[in-house]
């Protein structure tokens, strides 16, 4: 009996992706053919326009996270550096790398409907450090929040312990945090977009060196 179950739910994960990937690729092919429609109607000098501006989109993007990078190596105190790309946070004081911790970073993501969209980015640039929380601590969780992880919406956004025994606020709202053992954020199968979730024991570690102003590069 049991593994006619197993055999079922493997052949219905089977199933479903083979349905996503055909999505993806119905998706894929819908959007070559936008393209192809929109560009058949350019003249030549507008497709290499269009051509030049999302080349330089990308070169911007590229040279922003390499000046991101150099910043943070020439910071000579002490400063978080958070690759968001290769997914670690490192404690650094100038040259010399103190700590590195692995990190799952929030992915971008669009939450909710109509008016009421947001648009979740995950950080780059230059934050510091504006709060340092502990368990007793309470600090407001966005509203798209509950939407996003399907719950009914609520009138409290914070309460103690909802962002673990030790958590980081940036400006500009970045939480660096760690499972928490309540509140909406309790799921180890989920990262909230835009933040930055790393081991509860890496972020005791490093609480002791960190004061609110102290830098955070994203990049």
């Amino acid at each position: 009996m049991r593994v006619r179950r197993r055999t079922l739910l493997l052949a219905l994960s089977l199933v479903a992706l083979l349905l996503l990937d055909g999505l993806l690729l119905w998706r894929r092919a819908r959007y070559r053919e936008e393209t192809a429609r929109l560009r058949a109607g350019m003249s030549e000098l507008e497709q290499q326009r269009a051509d030049a501006i999302m080349a330089a989109n990308v070169d911007q993007a590229t040279l922003m996270i390499e000046i991101m990078r150099r910043q943070a190596r020439g910071d000579g105190g002490i400063h978080l550096a958070v690759n968001t790309d290769s997914g670690y946070v490192a404690l650094d004081r100038g040259g010399a790398r103190l700590r590195t911790m692995p990190a799952r970073i929030g992915p971008e993501r669009r939450v909710g409907s109509g008016a009421d969209t947001v648009r979740v980015v995950v950080p780059r640039g230059v934050r510091r450090i504006e709060r340092l929380l502990g368990a007793a601590d309470a600090w407001s969780l966005p509203d798209w929040l509950w939407a996003d992880r399907g719950l009914p919406p609520v009138a409290e956004r914070a309460a103690p312990g909802w962002t673990g025994t030790h958590a980081i606020v940036t400006t500009g709202g970045t939480l660096l945090y760690a499972v928490p053992g309540t509140g909406p954020l309790a799921d180890s199968s989920y990262v909230m977009p835009g933040s930055v979730r790393l081991d509860a024991g890496d972020l005791q570690a490093i609480r002791e060196n960190l004061t609110p102003g102290t830098r955070v590069y994203f990049y």
